[in-house]
């Protein structure tokens, strides 16, 4: 399941796991030739020693979509716009 650009603070369910998106990957952080998008913490536990990194593919549910103001949408613009 491919979705758009979501806000930090956006609930994931990936492989029945719920994650809070903490931080955006950029376009060239790859391991093992694999792009990640994401890195999560698990929700509700929060921040633990390591994060879980995530693929936009690997997304089979949104639960909750974090908060958006203007600056988060002209974030969200450029980083389309980057990744056309």
């Amino acid at each position: 399941m491919n979705h758009v650009f979501l806000p930090i603070g956006s609930i994931i369910t990936v492989s029945d796991r719920d994650l809070m998106i903490c931080a955006y990957l950029k376009e060239d952080f790859m391991i093992n030739n694999i792009h990640y998008n994401y890195a999560c913490c698990i929700y509700p536990n929060g921040m633990g020693e390591e994060a879980v990194l995530v693929k936009k593919s690997d997304i089979k549910r949104v639960k909750f979509i974090g908060f958006q103001d203007s600056k988060f949408l002209e974030f969200k613009k450029t980083m389309e716009e980057k990744s056309e």
